[in-house]
């Protein structure tokens, strides 16, 4: 039997259960009922994500450039640009939807979104290059240029490390100031359809743009320049121009039965000396 006290204390345990029991229905009786899903609206027909860039006249990223939809069924949509000079718009926009870029210190542009590109993610983009309103600094005349490679790669063979070639810069004004110019670089013997490169500039900014330029350096081995080259110049001092070069500097040797370029790109036996590198060095000496 039972003692006073166990019997006290097994009452006072009972008691406690009913009382949590009974504030577990009570809990259980207050919880929200679950909330019903809901179907997100459908997007209006012809909704796409596009994208863009911003850039100036010397190839650098605009950050925080405005990007404003002018006409169609998005007008007044906007955006800005981020620190690469990208931005994204969902909505509905065709070949005639016209967007302005706009940042302080450049020049307003406008333009309509880009053809449909089969192999671009995603296929409808609109470029922007913006032109300061700075007056560009005069870096046209005869130039000696010089490619150094980047000393981070050892493997580059000695003879390709540097390179010297003759180029003439056009005036700034002509194309437009700001604006690109084309340079066909002389002094080697650059492979036809591969033996340009872009410039710009920008306010005292300039840049150069290497898509692929090609030395052929023997019958069956060829120099692949692919780089972005960008520096500051002075109005006052443009006897040298600096720069310094992020991309590939490929130096290709082809089977010599073939000895075409093509191999450099979609041969396995085609044999690479690559540097892919930030600090290459391109500088600019006037005649």
């Amino acid at each position: 039997m039972l003692n006073r006290n166990a019997g006290i204390a097994l009452s006072m345990l009972l008691a406690h259960a009913l009382a949590l029991s009974a504030c577990g229905h009570e809990a259980l009786a207050n919880l929200p009922a679950a909330a019903t899903p809901v179907t997100p609206p459908a997007a209006a027909p012809g909704t796409i994500l596009m994208k863009g860039t911003v850039s100036d006249t010397a190839f650098r990223h605009v950050t925080g450039a405005k990007i404003e939809v002018l006409n169609g069924p998005q007008t007044g949509m906007t955006t800005t640009s981020d620190q690469r000079g990208e931005f994204t718009l969902i909505g509905v926009f065709d070949d005639a939807t016209l967007f302005r870029a706009s940042k302080d210190g450049f020049a307003l542009a406008e333009l309509p979104l880009g053809a449909f590109c089969e192999r671009c993610n995603p296929n409808r983009w609109v470029n922007f290059s913006l032109q300061a309103l700075a007056s560009p600094v005069d870096i046209s005349g005869d130039y000696s240029m010089t490619v150094t490679v980047d000393n981070i790669c050892s493997s580059m063979p000695g003879p390709v490390r540097t390179r010297n070639y003759a180029v003439r810069i056009p005036p700034s004004g002509s194309p437009p100031a700001n604006a690109y110019f084309v340079l066909y670089p002389t002094g080697a013997p650059f492979v036809k359809g591969w033996e340009l490169f872009d410039g710009g500039v920008s306010g005292n900014d300039i840049g150069f743009w290497f898509e692929s330029l090609v030395e052929q350096i023997t019958a069956n081995s060829y120099l692949i320049i692919g780089a972005f080259a960008s520096g500051t110049v002075s109005a006052s001092e443009t006897s040298t121009i600096s720069t310094v070069a992020s991309g590939r500097i490929d130096y290709c040797t082809v089977d010599p039965g073939s000895g075409v370029l093509d191999d450099c790109f979609r041969s396995p036996t085609a044999v690479h000396a690559l540097c892919d590198a930030s600090h290459h060095v391109m500088t600019f000496t006037r005649h």
